[in-house]
């Protein structure tokens, strides 16, 4: 029972509780601002990465002789479906943060 009441007021007197919540809350912070980050890059590149998946579509048709075009059309719509979701969490989304969004000056 001692030993218990040790570890205890040990980790009162470190203040253990209140330093992991401080941490947990950094890293979600953290977590929220790279979401935000990646989501704003799939929005600036988002016709750019549907086009490159259709370029990938046709080369694998047209080296396959459009034998894999049903799996490779699937894979296609599943990376694009991706991106799209990706783009979804980028800024100006309805629950962004106003201060998750970032301009490149802010980086510097």
């Amino acid at each position: 029972m001692s030993d218990q009441k040790d570890a205890k007021s040990a980790i009162e007197d470190l203040r253990l509780e209140e330093r992991l919540a401080k941490a947990g809350a950094a890293a979600t912070s953290f977590a929220q601002s790279a979401v935000t980050k990646a989501g704003g890059f799939a929005q600036d590149h988002r016709e750019t990465a549907h086009e490159w998946l259709g370029r990938a579509e046709g080369e694998v048709d047209r080296v396959t002789g459009g034998r894999a075009h049903d799996a490779v059309a699937k894979v296609r719509s599943g990376l694009a479906a991706g991106v799209d979701l990706v783009a979804e969490q980028g800024p100006g989304r309805p629950d962004a943060d106003p201060g998750d969004a970032t301009t490149d000056e802010d980086e510097r």
